[in-house]
């Protein structure tokens, strides 16, 4: 037996409104388009139940009831490995711990509601659990710290710079004709000549950025710190409130360092191990790393790498590194919310 067409709210309101003017059964079925039957039983079922707008009929039970999200959420959010599943492999982990199908568009749809994204992983230093211990050790002795006090900071740190850089993510304008056309593609180098650079700057401005030649070593930082950080770390900070950080590199920890600082009257900044996001240095070692994508070319020498990481640094406005420095109160703050874990900076 054919299955009998579903009438439309707009039909059911038709024949209430052709009953109500006494139009024959007829004439009310060629007017909604149906049959007489449908038309007679229809005014039946509103007579016997009373109703004036019709049940909707019952949909198929859904697969993930708020019950059904929760769990599906504790299974994706379980343990580092299951953070790391694909979508198929929560499909099959589902169906063999619930013993229950389901397709890929309703596990998707589910994730969602559960605020479940796939996103690239963050790239963060392992920290371990000691050093967990020390930055949030060294975040509560911080918390207090005004912005006045982070800006007499004078920061400092090494990085290393290539003369091609390497962006993955370049997009291009393109048709399906050019993928390979030399203008649309970035040229990868496997070996890329690099050179290593150390900076510092502060609140009051930036200091120097020195292209290091040969090894940095106690004896070679030694020097370097006579020669720049010393004479910096006076001229930026005003009335000898300069306070010196480096990272625990050992060229940084060895006893003629600390003589060196010792001597100058500079306290050093107490930095605990694994703290990158905490030093805002990183920040300018980043929008330098963009400035030098930006250039029209590729560095052609070592020597004009060098030429444009001084470029690109003291193009560096004020605004930018005394927002990244008045940040630190927040980054401070962070660390010790995560006990001592990684941040979002």
């Amino acid at each position: 037996m054919a299955k009998k067409k579903k009438l439309s709210n707009f039909q059911h309101g038709g024949i209430l409104y052709d009953h109500g003017r006494k139009d024959a059964l007829s004439t009310i079925a060629k007017n909604i388009k149906c049959s007489k039957t449908t038309v007679h039983d229809t005014l039946k079922w509103y007579t016997e139940t009373g109703f004036t707008v019709p049940k909707k009929r019952p949909g198929p039970k859904p697969i993930f009831d708020e019950a059904a999200l929760e769990e599906l959420n504790q299974i994706v959010i379980r343990d580092a490995m299951h953070h790391r599943l694909t979508i198929h492999e929560i499909q099959a982990l589902w169906q063999r711990e619930k013993n229950q199908k389901v397709s890929i568009s309703t596990l998707r749809r589910a994730l969602r509601k559960c605020g479940l994204r796939s996103c690239v992983a963050r790239h963060k230093p392992l920290i371990s659990a000691n050093n967990k211990v020390k930055r949030q050790a060294w975040a509560k002795d911080h918390l207090n710290w005004s912005t006045h006090q982070w800006r007499n900071v004078v920061w400092s740190d090494e990085s290393v710079f290539k003369q091609f850089s390497q962006n993955y993510n370049t997009r291009v304008w393109r048709t399906s004709t050019e993928e390979f056309d030399e203008s649309c593609l970035v040229p990868t180098i496997k070996h890329s000549p690099s050179h290593m650079f150390w900076g510092c700057f502060s609140w009051h401005g930036l200091g120097p950025i020195i292209p290091i030649r040969g090894r940095m070593n106690g004896e070679a930082y030694v020097k370097l710190l006579r020669r720049h950080a010393i004479p910096v770390v006076c001229q930026l900070v005003p009335d000898g409130q300069g306070i010196f950080q480096q990272d625990n590199a050992p060229a940084h920890t060895c006893s003629k360092v600390k003589n060196v600082f010792r001597n100058a009257n500079i306290p050093v900044l107490p930095w605990p191990a694994q703290s990158p996001d905490m030093n805002p240095i990183e920040n300018m070692w980043q929008e330098v790393e963009r400035c030098l994508r930006n250039f029209p070319d590729n560095p052609t020498s070592i020597q004009d790498l060098e030429e444009k990481v001084k470029a690109a640094w003291y193009s560096i406005p004020p605004s930018y590194y005394r927002r990244v420095i008045n940040s630190m109160p927040r980054r401070v703050e962070a660390c010790d919310d995560v006990d001592g874990g990684s941040t979002r900076y």
